[in-house]
């Protein structure tokens, strides 16, 4: 089924419309290093196509719909059950994530969290085609991404490659290790998310963890995770309720941007070093 993408006009944009790599010239028709990427369009200003994005000769791209089916065919041969959750895509970014229900760990009674990977594309060079492991809370299906205990997998071959069997069954199997609770990343940040729920926030550390691990999330951002935090849905004020204010406003936003998930990933890593030190 074809995924609609709400964008900000009220309208929808498909994340699986056709694209090519065109060479560019110059006027006295010398070709240039880079290539124009370009999106298949209805507009009639656009000519049938419209610019996304400029590469390079050898950049890996690879259409929105080969990267989703990439993602489910890894998903179908991993241990564990996965279902798409969401996509995201604003002409040029494309996310893709899916999540499981198989409890790998539970921050306290009743309040598990789950794998989920999170696979990403662009059509202007500016993030590789590539995945990650990110994790979970079943009870509200926050996402919580970190860079510091997953990384991200780039993809070096392509689909048609001789290498691409071989890649994908390496990706497959460090999954199923997660899954099993034999990842140290999975392990460490589960254990981290168990001490921010033991770990009272009060002002004074708040105030901390704000100039000193949360320094480059934008004001705005922060007001509204400090108004959710000390809000009516969390009555403990304790570092896990901290992170599940700023996951639930990040990852349920209507129209989130590739910075939310970027700064996602700074609150998870900022708010664990912050308990760590």
């Amino acid at each position: 089924m074809t995924t609609m993408i709400k964008t900000g006009k009220g309208g929808f944009m498909n994340p699986y419309k056709q694209i090519r790599k065109v060479p560019l010239s110059t006027s006295d028709g010398v070709f240039s290093s880079a290539w124009s990427v370009q999106l298949e369009s209805s507009k009639k200003k656009d000519n049938g196509w419209k610019e996304v994005g400029t590469v390079g000769r050898n950049y890996l791209l690879l259409p929105n719909q080969k990267v989703k089916e990439i993602a489910d065919d890894m998903a179908e041969q991993c241990d564990i059950k996965f279902t798409e959750d969401r996509t995201f895509f604003n002409g040029k970014s494309y996310m893709y994530s899916l999540k499981s229900d198989n409890v790998i760990g539970e921050i306290e009674k009743g309040d598990d969290v789950a794998l989920g990977l999170q696979f990403w594309n662009s059509y202007d060079g500016s993030r590789s085609f590539g995945w990650s492991l990110i994790m979970y809370r079943l009870v509200c299906t926050n996402g919580m991404m970190s860079k510091e205990s997953f990384g991200t997998y780039r993809f070096k071959h392509e689909p048609q490659s001789e290498n691409w069997e071989e890649d994908l069954e390496i990706m497959v199997n460090n999954i199923n290790k997660a899954s099993a609770g034999k990842s140290y990343g999975v392990r460490n940040l589960i254990d981290n998310l168990k001490t921010l729920k033991k770990t009272e926030i009060d002002i004074n550390l708040l105030g901390q963890i704000r100039h000193n691990y949360l320094d480059k999330i934008p004001t705005s951002l922060w007001g509204n995770i400090v108004d959710k935090f000390t809000g009516e849905d969390y009555k403990t004020n304790n570092g896990w309720d901290l992170l599940n204010a700023s996951t639930d406003i990040l990852w349920h936003r209507e129209k989130p941007t590739v910075a939310n998930y970027d700064q996602n990933s700074m609150i998870v890593d900022g708010l664990c070093n912050a308990i760590a030190s």
